[in-house]
């Protein structure tokens, strides 16, 4: 470690404004266990002189992540969403204001005809960037008691851009696949190595989860029970899958909503479909 700080400290001197070095010793701060000051190399790192330098602009967006695992696992979530919604203000669906009514009609579309019906009509592309952070805030709300529409809305967007990255992939190879259930869409895409890689890796089954539990928790049970009974009979495997089969089979016999990690959160009571 020492001696690869010494490196990038040296560079540093020759070139003040260095984003990607500053980046390189933030990570190993990150690696060693310093927390502090590798949230303080990172902050850096994004201040306007620095960020302006960086040689590849979307850096930012995994310095960014980085800060909100950190907050994360300090429990400054209110850190966690600024810095989570500092990625969402690039994404046009996002950051817009005539956008909302796509919104609107996503979580209509959802809510009344079921989520078969959203990934049929809406495709979000080349927002990949994006998707952690949506699939964070769809947890980190659900957690804190705000489940219609922050917790629901950010978990099918989600679940949208990975079902949109995954289509596209399919037709390389299947030109004519169109999507037609999310049941069928997992019995082609798990077959696909790289599809079943990025579906597992961009926390697919998690976001599913939580979209379930939080459209229960703002009072669509039966809007809930669809996505829970698809992953409770899911022949997915259980290394992919993880806990989520088991879990959804236990919401389906006795559903329930997860402690808030804020204990003085208040739920909001919505009235039950």
């Amino acid at each position: 470690m020492g001696e690869a700080l010494e490196l990038l400290r040296k560079a540093i001197e020759e070139q003040p404004t260095f984003p990607e070095a500053e980046i390189a010793i933030g990570e190993i701060y990150f690696r060693e266990g310093a927390l502090e000051l590798a949230k303080a190399q990172f902050a850096k790192a994004l201040e306007p002189e620095y960020r302006k330098a960086l040689q590849v602009p979307e850096e930012a967006y995994a310095v960014l992540y980085r800060l909100a695992e950190i907050n994360e696992t300090q429990r400054e979530y209110g850190s966690m969403e600024k810095h989570l919604l500092e990625i969402l203000g690039s994404h046009p669906v996002y950051a817009q204001p005539d956008s909302q009514r796509l919104r609107t009609a996503m979580l209509n579309a959802y809510l009344t005809r079921g989520l078969d019906q959203v990934f049929r009509l809406y495709r979000l592309e080349n927002t990949g960037f994006a998707l952690s952070a949506y699939s964070k805030l769809g947890w980190f709300y659900y957690r804190w008691g705000r489940f219609e529409p922050a917790s629901i809305m950010h978990s099918l967007f989600a679940l949208d851009i990975l079902i949109t990255e995954s289509v596209a992939e399919i037709r390389r190879v299947i030109p004519s696949y169109e999507y037609q259930t999310l049941e069928d869409f997992l019995e082609v895409a798990m077959k696909r190595e790289n599809v079943r890689a990025y579906l597992v890796s961009g926390n697919f089954f998690r976001a599913a989860y939580y979209l379930a539990a939080a459209t229960f928790a703002a009072g669509h049970p039966a809007r809930a029970a669809e996505t829970f009974r698809l992953l409770a009979g899911s022949r997915v495997a259980a290394g992919d899958i993880g806990p989520y089969r088991d879990l959804a089979r236990k919401q389906l016999k006795s559903p329930w909503v997860e402690p808030y990690l804020n204990p003085s959160a208040r739920r909001i009571e919505y009235p039950a479909d």
